[in-house]
């Protein structure tokens, strides 16, 4: 006797439960209530109505996917990798295709020695109608009456699909095997363990960055992801609509040494098809439109212009930061000097490590600050405004002119607080500093101004250099009606506030509407280019920072188009 019809909702829960079975028929048909013939005669509809095939479910393997491992460069040349990803049957933006490839190639001819490799990884969507086992591009096809649709990826896309496994270098690894679904909040949720220690690269339309705490004896480990290369393609409901606005086209820069020291910086195509990039180390900024590559030479005296609108480096804590940060990021030749932004930003740019209100009244920490000579409040303060004079000596020279703007951070209230709650008589290497900022408080508020700002004028009469102090709460949006943002990049928040009343985070802060850069947790972030970005920090040895965490030496920098992309400090270099 004939199987009576089935609604396509019945026949859905059959195929469903031959998932959850992984493939046992019997077991499935005890699942659906039915007996095994009349189940195995209901996937069979199933198949012809829902347009799918049903192949063998259980496979599997002992050990875990091999990683491919790509070799070093010679000693003295650069490796680059462009990595992005791709959607099942969706045409390719085709100007952004061209000018990441002539970027790359570009890369490769400054250098012979010099590698580049472009990478595509491939994920699909909507899989209803490719098939249901449609994950990965090959063999699924679904019928539909006398034409089968297949699963395809963009022609031009075909000979860089790569999705396998690859060690781009030591401790960092392609997840070309990944097949996230483009709708999905965070792609990088549940990978904060995928292959140990190593860093990981996963194929996906947003680009998002995590980074992954470590004891402080090893380097945090990032997870990333680098945005896409075929143009939107979603199903209109709720979680289409909304993954279409953060879809980001664009891919994920990896530049590796022969040392196997690594650095990566997501890439931005705008909706003109530009893409930016401070560009390869002894450049101050490349620009590619239309395939071709427009890039600066840092030593070029000659040519004014900067791609660069701002660097916002990681919290300063000028008095507890590392040396060789501080003569990379700012000293001759260093970072600050090579891109020339219009305009840098420091965060917690006073640490008050000299009396933290933290160790107020741990009597042995403060002692054992005195031995050391670092519980000289005063002192502290000439250490940050010498640090300032570094930092801004660049000012005007060879018609360069960079505004400095110091947000208003956490460790900067410190100092305020110290003056509120400290007791002069118990601290009398400090009791004759404590007295004049209590003076200059005290009289700020007796003419009612309540702007006043103590670090400020600490700095002033220590003879640090004139820069902007943002106000509490003041706004600093860059980029405004740029192609990016068009709403702008709010940079006026630290990020140890958040809307409302709450503490700061990432994800809290991501409410306000608008593209944020921030610091304040020392740790590399990323949600989306539309999102929060956060940058590190320029020391790595404070002494609250106990247990595992994920600091790094992290900066973000903005170009004009509002793309924005985090920079990292490793090994003594910030790019190969």
């Amino acid at each position: 006797m004939a199987t009576p019809a089935v609604s396509k909702d019945e026949l859905k829960k059959d195929v469903d439960a031959y998932m959850a079975a992984g493939g046992n028929k019997s077991e499935a048909a005890r699942m659906r209530g039915l007996h095994r013939h009349t189940y195995r005669d209901r996937l069979t509809m199933a198949e012809r109505v829902l347009g799918i095939q049903l192949g063998k479910v259980v496979d599997g393997r002992y050990e875990a996917l091999k990683a491919i491992q790509r070799p070093l460069p010679p000693k003295g040349c650069v490796a680059r990798y462009i990595l992005t990803s791709a959607q099942n049957n969706t045409h390719t933006h085709e100007a952004g295709l061209k000018n990441l490839l002539a970027y790359g190639e570009w890369t490769k001819r400054l250098k012979r020695g010099n590698a580049f490799e472009f990478i595509v990884g491939t994920f699909s969507y909507a899989m209803d109608a490719y098939g249901a086992k449609a994950v990965k591009r090959g063999t699924y096809e679904s019928k539909r009456g006398a034409n089968k649709e297949s699963l395809w990826y963009a022609p031009a896309l075909v000979p860089y699909i790569t999705d396998e496994s690859i060690m781009l270098a030591p401790g960092l690894m392609w997840c070309g095997e990944m097949n996230i679904l483009p709708t999905a909040t965070n792609p990088l949720t549940g990978l904060d363990d995928y292959n140990g220690r190593a860093s990981n690269i996963v194929p996906h339309v947003k680009q998002t960055l995590e980074s992954v705490a470590s004891l402080p004896d090893e380097a945090t480990k990032f997870n990333y992801s680098t945005g896409g290369i075929t143009l939107r393609n979603y199903i209109q409901k709720r979680a289409g609509i909304v993954a279409e606005r953060k879809h980001t086209y664009g891919a994920l820069l990896v530049e590796v040494d022969s040392e196997g020291s690594w650095y990566v910086r997501h890439l931005v195509v705008d909706d003109a098809g530009a893409v930016y990039d401070i560009g390869p180390s002894g450049f101050r900024g490349v620009r590619v439109i239309n395939g071709i590559v427009d890039a600066i030479r840092s030593n070029d005296t000659e040519d004014k212009r900067t791609f660069v609108d701002s660097v916002m480096w990681g919290d300063i804590h000028a008095s507890e930061m590392d040396l060789w940060v501080r003569l990379l990021g700012w000293g001759k030749g260093g970072f600050l000097d090579q891109v020339r932004p219009r305009r840098q930003f420091w965060h917690d740019l006073f640490s008050m490590r000299s009396r933290g209100h933290h160790e107020m009244k741990d009597f042995l920490r403060t002692f054992e600050k005195h031995v050391a000579g670092e519980g000289d409040v005063q002192g502290e303060i000439a250490i940050t405004a010498d640090f300032m004079h570094e930092g801004v000596r660049y000012k005007a020279r060879d018609g360069w002119d960079c505004e400095s703007v110091v947000i208003r951070s956490n460790h900067d209230r410190h100092l305020d607080r110290w003056v509120n709650e400290a007791d002069p008589k118990k601290d009398p290497a400090n009791a004759a500093y404590y007295t004049k900022l209590m003076a200059a408080k005290l009289a700020a508020i007796a003419e009612g101004d309540r702007d006043f700002n103590i670090l400020q004028f600490a700095l002033a009469e220590a003879g640090a250099p004139k820069v902007r102090f943002n106000g509490e709460d003041e706004s600093y949006v860059i980029c405004k009606r740029s192609k990016v943002a068009p709403d702008g990049i709010e940079c006026g928040l630290h990020g140890d506030l958040g809307a409302n009343g709450a503490r700061g985070s990432t994800r809290g802060l991501r409410k306000l509407g608008r593209p944020i850069n921030k610091d304040h947790d020392h740790t590399a972030g990323m949600l989306d280019q539309g999102g929060v970005m956060s940058g590190g920090a320029c020391a790595m040895n404070l002494p609250y920072m106990k247990g595992p965490n994920s600091q790094s030496v992290s900066h973000i920098v903005a170009f004009d188009n509002g793309a924005r992309q985090i920079v990292t400090f490793w090994n003594r270099k910030a790019r190969a």
